[in-house]
């Protein structure tokens, strides 16, 4: 039989070649006849500990240092554990005790380090670090620790100086190349960044995190969106259900409209929903083929690891004459929403209503910032501050209801909704679906949008207001269009457009279009661009040139100023939709100029927004139910100009009286809305309803 040292020696060799089960087996059976051996507990909680199972290295570890309160390798092992339960102020508390009986032991100064950043006492981490450094110069993780530990105090460029130590000492480590080029990144050197990942990655070929970096510095700095894309798909060859990357994938392959294995992504992206992916895009799904459970299913997985605060930590509902109604959002600038939106804002009834702006985007110092700030009872710009901080204010300021503006598009702060710091919270206007995760209450919608029959995939009781759900400014002025060969067009012909960003469109659209051209003799199809090398200009007329059409009959027009992007439609004689994911905002532009627009009904929410907009103007008969329908009626409507005549007609006089364009009507829907969400909440129901047209 062996004896307690042999099997030591045999545990600790297992435990070596990281065969933790066996090892933990050994340790076992010494502990059986021997139950208080120091060392069998504690290197059996530190297997336990990196099987992940936390109770049974807790329990071990605690065992071990009640035998020997002065083993600092044991303390500060229990100190690892108590922070990875959740329970950091005891694990920190452990690791200073560990670091007093030895201290000079490196990887006990590290381990406090690490903890001391943890718990946010930078300073603290600080000193850690550079006792080690003092030490031993040549102790990469110090400099690392370092690193961390100056960012949060604003010291980017010492940050920057220490994290390129460590990463010269050991260039094997991708954390530290990873954090080395986030700080390239953030003094504006992007270049050094990528040449800093391309170097990691030479030496860590299989390595997702760098190449995700790199895939972001790409897109983002140096705008190299081909590139970044090629970035992402090798990440998603090398793991399919990596959500971050698959979701930049699918949206940048739209965005180029480069649609080569567009299938594929798509089936992977359904796959990846159902398989419980938790960092996939809820945004990126909406242009791909999905069902509205499908969606919800992504919203459920995107917004689980937020950790919504419970029903008891809620604020109570203020008894108030005036209900504090707060708008959340980062387009509070020259922003589509706040073209949408600015004039509800204007026409609230302060009377009945204060309200209030919380700001977490840019001051684009434009016209439409400063209109903004004067719209509301006060406007609270929090961008830059911590998400749980501007929870904590409009918690504290006694906002009655929160209306979220961005739901799960760039820029937006789940994190604020998920802190609850309102009784009622409210999604609108900036989403076309469920939140999910308990982050609010109600969706605003309207009867075509988000019918009856549609309610059990949205996790909010739907608000539907009459008419359609989208705000509209009469305040949007359109200026006169330059000549039409000045803008490329030619002089004469049908002029079709879709000034929809790229990303809406898909191949289907497209072959729907060619179709349509083709159909048309002399017509042409104007599209946005934001750059004169965008890669989308070639990708798109290649598509055309595919289809047998003319690429040169595929026109684009630069992004420009409001007033005269609005101009533009005043040459268009029908706008196309896209599909799964129409036209918003811009469909609403296009009307608002006297340009009608042909839409086909989709089946999500994102899919249903210019049929709705299209009712409330008046002009129900443009929307199709059918690709081929769709088709049919664009082509129609170019061979006959009584009925293009007809329809502008009806957009220059009923259609901008109409209820689309009625800001105060659509903004005292909105009231009784906020009204019956109050009534709700103090009877303690959250039911869907309509609100009845004025």
């Amino acid at each position: 039989m062996a004896t307690v040292t042999e099997l030591a020696a045999r545990a600790a060799a297992l435990h070596r070649d990281g065969r933790l089960a066996d090892a933990i087996a050994v340790y076992d059976s010494i502990l059986r006849d021997e139950p208080r051996n120091a060392h069998a507990l504690h290197y059996s909680g530190v297997a336990h500990y990196q099987s992940g199972n936390l109770q049974q290295a807790f329990e071990r570890l605690r065992a071990a240092v009640g035998l020997d309160a002065n083993r600092a390798d044991a303390l500060c092992n229990l100190g690892l554990v108590l922070q990875a339960m959740g329970r950091g102020a005891e694990g920190l508390q452990a690791i200073e005790r560990a670091a007093k009986l030895e201290p000079r032991a490196s990887d006990i100064l590290a381990n406090l380090g690490t903890a001391y950043y943890a718990s946010g006492r930078y300073g603290d981490a600080e000193s850690a670090a550079r006792r080690l450094i003092e030490q031993d110069a040549t102790h990469a993780k110090a400099w690392f620790i370092l690193s961390l530990a100056l960012q949060p105090q604003g010291r980017m460029l010492e940050a920057l100086e220490a994290v390129t130590r460590a990463a010269g000492l050991a260039p094997e480590e991708e954390g530290f190349a990873g954090v080395k080029a986030q700080l390239e990144r953030g003094i504006g050197a992007a270049e050094r960044a990528k040449q800093t990942l391309e170097k990691a990655l030479a030496r860590n070929p299989l390595s997702t995190s760098l190449r995700f970096e790199l895939g972001s510095v790409l897109e983002y700095q140096l705008k190299s969106l081909p590139e970044a894309a090629s970035a992402y798909e090798q990440i998603v060859k090398l793991n399919p259900l990596h959500g971050p990357a698959l979701s930049q994938l699918a949206f940048l392959r739209g965005r180029l409209a480069d649609w080569r294995n567009r299938d594929e992504v798509a089936a992977l992206y359904r796959k990846a929903v159902q398989a419980g992916a938790s960092t996939l895009s809820p945004f990126a799904f909406l242009s791909l083929p999905s069902t509205r459970a499908e969606q919800r299913t992504c919203a459920v997985h995107w917004t689980a690891p937020l950790g919504v605060a419970p029903a008891g930590a809620r604020p109570a509902l203020r008894n108030a004459a005036r209900p504090r109604i707060a708008y959340l959002s980062a387009d509070f600038h020259s922003h589509a929403t706040a073209f949408l939106a600015a004039g509800l804002f204007e026409a609230h009834d302060r009377s009945r209503f204060e309200v209030v702006a919380y700001s977490t985007g840019p001051d684009d110092r434009s016209p439409m910032r400063a209109r903004l700030t004067k719209a509301f009872d006060r406007f609270v710009d929090v961008r830059g501050r911590n998400p749980l901080d501007v929870a904590e204010l409009i918690r504290q300021d006694g906002v009655d209801i929160l209306v979220d503006l961005k739901g799960h598009t760039q820029d937006a702060t789940p994190i604020i909704l998920a802190q609850r710091p309102a009784p009622i919270q409210v999604h609108y206007l900036g989403y076309p679906g469920t939140l999910e995760g308990g982050l609010v209450d109600y969706l605003i919608g309207d009867e075509i949008v988000t019918p009856d029959q549609h309610a059990s995939d949205y996790a909010e009781a739907i608000v539907r207001l009459p008419h359609s759900y989208q705000v509209n400014d009469r305040q949007r002025p359109v200026n006169e269009a330059p000549a039409r060969g000045a803008l490329g067009l030619p002089e004469n012909g049908i002029v079709f457009a879709s000034f929809n960003q790229t990303y809406k469109i898909n191949p289907d659209v497209f072959a729907a279009w060619m179709d349509i051209l083709r159909a048309v003799p002399g017509s042409v199809l104007w599209l946005l661009h934001k750059a004169d090398d965008d890669p989308a200009i070639a990708n798109l007329r290649r598509e055309a040139e595919a289809r047998g059409i003319d690429p040169s009959r595929v026109i684009f027009a630069k992004h420009r100023p409001n007033a005269d992007y609005l101009a533009l439609y005043r040459h268009v004689d029908l706008f196309l939709d896209t599909w799964p994911y129409n036209a918003h905002t811009t469909a609403s532009d296009a009307l608002w100029a006297g340009c009608p627009v042909v839409t086909i009904l989709g089946t999500t929410f994102a899919g249903r927004v210019a049929a709705s907009l299209l009712h409330a103007v008046g002009l129900p008969e443009l929307v199709a139910h059918s690709i081929a329908d769709y088709v049919a009626r664009a082509i129609a409507i170019a061979g006959d100009a009584a009925e293009r005549a007809r329809l502008r007609e009806h957009l220059a006089g009923p259609g901008r009286a109409s209820a689309l364009f009625d800001t105060a009507r659509t903004a005292r829907a909105l009231e009784d809305a906020y009204l019956m969400m109050i009534a709700q909440h103090r009877r303690g129901v959250r039911e869907a309803f309509s609100v009845v047209a004025a």
